[in-house]
């Protein structure tokens, strides 16, 4: 197998095989990272070239200013060692880059990749919600890291569907994608993960609009009033999904919590009170925050005060990623979260100028990443989280490798 085909497999498994196995989620990382070092040490690549092409990425200035940040608070607040594991994504990413743009895989392989991964993704939470009568599908790890990055797969296949519509021809080819990401989708659903149904409302009224784009505005808005009619029909109906049950306990908890202050259920009335115990335990310490054993220490004494409701040093868990880290990190870690996601942005924003329809979907699907991963940040710590982050960095990266190829390729042409 020569290298370029090995690369486009390895392009379509790394979404592929996310949920195939526990920590399958590292597979694409690691394997691209080895062949990236390989090159280095092979001098197929000079390390000059590779830390100049670094430099024109703005995502590789955010994710140092992060990087050098969290390290910096990690050992300012004599966090345990195991800690520094966190920013082993960040590291491998530049092999990662180096690995992708020696040669020039296709990007089709990445979106075939999304919805294979999105079809095993919904078989796994069928088999245990249906035949294993488990309450919320959660695959090999927990309901909400299956069911959030579920969509983010499903998401993939949809922006390769619409947004390369060319290039995909074959109707069995069309077909296979939009089967993936609406399995990607059914599968958020069966996870019960309240904080990716914002993104997944997101993107089917994008998938919508951009399905449309030639139409009218009359006749988009019309197909978005539609599906969002056959979504709703399908939550009401569809035995097990437990979309309306949850929706409604969060509803009632949030209510009485407000009113009332007290922890009445798991869900949102919790993370209220969460969100209210990391800010107290932030305010102590608002630059460079408290670290872990701090923000337990704060915490503790806000029970003991009245403010905060016991069973936070119970749960122990602040499930929001800016909250978490203005909390141990102050504003200072917050800065380097904030970089790193800023940096992907403008990576993907200023690749938007070239305007072809293989940029325009990784351009597209780049841009969403970082929605996606801000939106399920605000219920689960995203860079506290193995498979978020190793995820979210890996495939931030491979985009961007592609899309520099597609850049190259485009001005060879000319």
């Amino acid at each position: 197998m020569t290298q370029k085909k090995l690369i486009n497999v390895l392009l379509f498994l790394t979404p592929a095989v996310v949920f195939a196995f526990p920590g399958a989620y590292w597979v694409g990382s690691v394997i691209f990272a080895a062949l990236g070092l390989k090159m280095l040490m092979c001098r197929q690549v000079g390390l000059v070239t590779l830390i100049n092409l670094l430099q024109r990425t703005p995502m590789f200035w955010g994710f140092a200013i992060y990087v050098s940040l969290y390290i910096f608070l990690t050992i300012y607040h004599s966090e345990p060692a195991k800690d520094f594991g966190n920013i082993l994504p960040f590291i491998l990413a530049p092999l990662i880059l180096l690995a992708i743009i020696q040669e020039e895989p296709d990007p089709d392989y990445f979106w075939y990749g999304c919805a294979s991964g999105a079809l095993l993704a919904f078989l796994i939470a069928v088999v245990q919600v249906y035949f294993f009568n488990v309450d919320r599908a959660f695959g090999f790890r927990n309901p909400i890291t299956f069911g959030d990055t579920a969509i983010l797969l499903g998401t993939g296949a949809l922006v390769g569907l619409f947004f390369c519509q060319l290039k995909f021809k074959s109707n069995t080819t069309r077909i296979y994608l939009i089967i993936g990401g609406i399995a990607g989708l059914l599968t958020s659903l069966l996870s019960g993960s309240k904080g990716g149904w914002l993104s997944l409302i997101m993107v089917i009224l994008l998938m919508a609009n951009s399905a449309g784009r030639s139409l009218s505005f009359f006749k988009r808005c019309l197909i978005v009033t539609v599906i969002l009619f056959l979504m709703t029909s399908l939550v009401a109906f569809v035995p097990k999904l437990p979309v309306v049950d949850r929706l409604v306990s969060a509803y009632e908890g949030t209510k009485v919590w407000i009113e009332t202050g007290k922890v009445t259920e798991g869900s949102a009335s919790i993370r209220l009170e969460a969100f209210k115990a990391g800010l107290i335990a932030g305010s102590h310490s608002p630059i460079f925050g408290l670290g872990r054993k701090g923000e337990l220490e704060v915490v503790r004494e806000a029970v003991e005060a009245g403010l905060v409701e016991e069973i936070m040093l119970e749960v122990n868990v602040i499930d929001n990623d800016f909250i978490s880290t203005f909390s141990k990190q102050g504003l200072i870690g917050l800065f380097g979260i904030f970089a790193a996601h800023l940096g992907v942005i403008l990576t993907f924003w200023r690749g938007r100028q070239l305007g072809l329809e293989s940029t325009k979907a990784l351009t597209t699907m780049g841009i969403l990443l970082t929605v996606l991963y801000v939106e399920f940040g605000l219920s689960i710590s995203i860079f506290g989280t193995a498979i978020f982050r190793t995820v979210y960095i890996s495939w931030a990266v491979l985009l961007a490798g592609l899309l520099i190829t597609q850049q190259r390729r485009y001005s060879y042409s000319e």
